[in-house]
C-alpha cells in the first residue's frame, strides 16, 4: 500500500512539474507599477567569442518575458539563411539552429527594443551578441544619432539599414540597426569594405526597402569606407515624425441651416488659406463657408458657418482645402456629400478662446472668438477696456469679423501700463475678464545668430516659435543675423541651409542620391530682458 501512494505521489509531482513548465508566465501583481524594460544579464557564448562550432545561443533575463514580442525582435546578421527554433526556461530564452555556421564568418544576433516584458515594457536599447567561427571577429564600427526635426530629441524605434558593396537596395541589407530611446544607432563588428546606410521606414520588418510603400532618406555621405577594425561615426540627421497617413474628412454634420459641424478622421489644423465651397447637386458652386473654431476637447473637429442657408432635403457637396495634420499632412478627402436642412440654430452663444496667452506685442491686436457670428450688440457695446487705472467703455478700437472680437490699440499699447479686457460672455450674462502681458519694448531681447564653416553665397532660413507653437520668426540670411525685438520667452530655434531655393527644409533622396539639407534644431532658447542671446552653429 505504502508503495501505491509513493507512486501516486511521484506520479502527481511529474504532472505538477510538467504544467509548470508549460504554463506562460505571469507578471505579480501588487506593488508599485514596473515601467522598466527587461534587461539581459549574461549570454552564452558570450560576444566577441572566437572558433565557435555550437548552434546554440542563451539569453538570461533579469525579468518574465512576453514570449509574443520575441519572434519579431530578433535578427540575423549576415542572412545565412539556416533556420532556427526559440525555447523558454522561466527566465532564459535559447535559440538554436539547424546547422552549424560557415568557416570563418561573424554572426551576429541581435535583440531589438519591440523585446518587450510581461507588462509590455520595451527594453531601452538594443543588444548584440556576436561571434565568429574563424580565429579573428570582425571590429568594424559605425554609429550615428537620428533628431526629430520639429525639438531636436531623440529619434527612438527607427531603422537604418546598411548596404555592403555591391550595393543592390532593392535587395535585403546586409545589416539593420534600431535607434535606442536616444536616437543612437550602432553597427558592429562590421568587416572592413565600403558600405552605404539608409534611414528606412521598415514597417514590415523585412530588413528590404520596399520603395512602392516605405520611405528611405540618405545620410551626408553617400559611402562609408572601414579599414579593418576601423570605425565612423555619421553625421546627425533630422527626421519629421513618422506620419505620412493624410487626414481625411468623415462626415459634415448640421446643426442649422448655416453651422456645420466636420469630423475628420485625426487631429486637424486650419491653415491660414482655408477654404469651403459648398456645390449644389449639378456641382456648381453655391455659397462658400469660413471655419469657426476647433474645439478644445475635439481637435478632430471643426465648427463652421455657410454664408447662404443650407435647404432642407437638397443635396449638397462640401469641397474643402488648407487643411492637415500635425504633421502638415494635407487632406485626402477634399469633398464630402451631405444633405440641407431647417433645424433652427440653437447654438449657445459663448466665448471660446482668446489670444495673448504668451503676451501681446505692443501693436497687437487682441481678439476674442465666439462659438457663433457675432451679431449681439452688447458683445461691443459692454467691452470695458482698462488702461492702467483709467477705464474706457467706449475703447475707439474695437470691431467683429465674424465670430471674432477685435481690440486693437490706439496705435500702441502704452509702455508700462498694465492692461485688463472685460469682455461680454452672452452664455454667463456677465463679463469674462482678461488679463494678457503687454510687453515693452523696453524688456525685449534679442538672437544673435552666427554660422561657422558656411560659404558666404549659402542661403540659411531660420524659424523662430513661441511657447505655443506659433510662428514669431521666418525669415533668410547667409551666415548672421540678430533677430530683434522679441519678448522675455523660450523659443524653439529651427535653422536649415537652403540648397535648391525653395525656401523649405529637403530631406534629401536615396535615388538618385541627394544629400539632406544641414539642419538645426534648439529648445528652450530663452530670450532675456534687454539682453542678446548669442547662438553659434558649426555645420561639418
Amino acid at each position: 500500500m505504502k508503495t501505491r501512494q509513493k507512486l501516486l505521489f511521484f506520479l502527481f509531482a511529474l504532472i505538477i512539474a510538467g504544467i509548470a513548465a508549460c504554463a506562460t508566465p505571469i507578471a505579480p501583481t501588487g506593488g508599485p507599477a514596473d515601467k522598466d524594460g527587461p534587461k539581459v544579464e549574461y549570454t552564452s557564448p558570450e560576444t566577441g567569442t572566437t572558433n565557435f562550432t555550437g548552434r546554440t545561443f542563451v539569453f538570461q533575463f533579469d525579468e518574465f518575458i512576453g514570449r509574443s514580442s520575441v519572434q519579431g525582435a530578433i535578427t540575423v546578421e549576415p542572412d545565412l539563411g539556416i533556420e532556427y527554433d526559440v525555447s523558454w526556461r522561466r527566465k532564459t530564452m535559447t535559440i538554436e539552429f539547424d546547422k552549424r555556421f560557415p568557416d570563418s564568418t561573424t554572426v551576429i544576433i541581435k535583440l531589438g527594443t519591440d523585446l518587450a516584458d510581461t507588462r509590455g515594457n520595451k527594453m531601452e536599447r538594443p543588444v548584440t551578441l556576436a561571434i565568429s567561427t574563424g580565429n579573428e571577429i570582425d571590429e568594424g564600427k559605425i554609429m550615428g544619432r537620428i533628431r526629430i526635426a520639429d525639438d531636436g530629441t531623440g529619434a527612438g524605434d527607427r531603422r537604418v539599414l546598411l548596404y555592403r558593396q555591391p550595393f543592390d537596395l532593392s535587395s535585403k541589407a546586409s545589416y539593420e540597426a534600431q535607434t535606442d530611446t536616444g536616437g543612437v544607432f550602432r553597427f558592429s563588428y562590421l568587416a572592413d569594405g565600403r558600405y552605404k546606410a539608409l534611414l528606412v521606414d521598415d514597417r514590415n520588418r523585412n530588413k528590404t526597402w520596399d520603395r512602392g510603400s516605405e520611405s528611405a532618406y540618405p545620410f551626408f555621405d553617400e559611402f562609408i569606407t572601414l579599414e579593418k577594425e576601423g570605425s565612423d561615426t555619421l553625421d546627425v540627421i533630422y527626421v519629421t515624425q513618422v506620419d505620412s497617413v493624410a487626414p481625411s474628412l468623415q462626415g459634415v454634420g448640421l446643426f442649422s441651416t448655416n453651422r456645420l459641424r466636420l469630423r475628420f478622421s485625426e487631429n486637424i489644423n486650419i491653415e491660414e488659406d482655408a477654404e469651403l465651397v459648398v456645390q449644389d447637386s449639378a456641382g456648381e458652386n453655391y455659397t462658400s463657408a469660413y471655419p469657426l473654431y476647433i474645439p478644445e476637447k475635439e481637435l478632430f473637429v471643426v465648427f463652421a458657418q455657410s454664408e447662404q442657408p443650407l435647404l432642407e432635403n437638397t443635396e449638397y457637396t462640401l469641397r474643402l482645402s488648407g487643411f492637415t495634420d500635425g504633421a502638415g499632412n494635407p487632406l485626402e478627402t477634399e469633398e464630402m456629400p451631405f444633405t440641407g436642412t431647417a433645424q433652427e440654430d440653437t447654438t449657445s452663444q459663448r466665448i471660446i478662446s482668446a489670444n495673448g496667452t504668451n503676451g501681446l506685442l505692443q501693436d497687437e491686436v487682441f481678439k476674442v472668438t465666439y462659438a457663433a457670428p457675432i451679431s449681439e450688440p452688447e458683445i461691443t457695446d459692454s467691452l470695458v477696456v482698462i488702461e492702467g487705472q483709467v477705464d474706457f467703455e467706449d475703447w475707439p478700437e474695437v470691431q467683429t469679423n465674424r465670430n471674432e472680437l477685435w481690440v486693437a490699440p490706439q496705435g500702441e499699447w502704452i509702455e508700462g501700463v498694465d492692461y485688463q479686457f472685460l469682455v461680454w460672455n452672452p452664455k454667463t450674462l456677465r463679463r469674462k475678464l482678461f488679463e494678457p502681458e503687454v510687453w515693452d519694448s523696453t524688456e525685449y531681447g534679442d538672437i544673435e545668430i552666427n554660422l561657422q564653416n558656411v560659404d558666404s553665397t549659402d542661403i540659411h532660413f531660420v524659424q523662430l516659435l513661441s511657447p505655443g507653437g506659433e510662428e514669431w520668426v521666418f525669415t533668410s540670411f547667409r551666415q548672421s543675423t540678430v533677430l530683434t525685438g522679441l519678448p522675455p520667452l523660450s523659443y524653439t530655434l529651427i535653422l536649415f541651409r537652403d540648397e535648391n531655393g525653395n525656401e523649405k527644409w529637403d530631406r534629401g533622396t536615396a535615388i538618385p542620391f541627394n544629400a539632406p539639407e544641414h539642419y538645426y534644431v534648439q529648445r528652450n532658447l530663452k530670450v532675456q530682458e534687454g539682453f542678446t542671446s548669442e547662438v553659434n552653429i558649426t555645420f561639418d
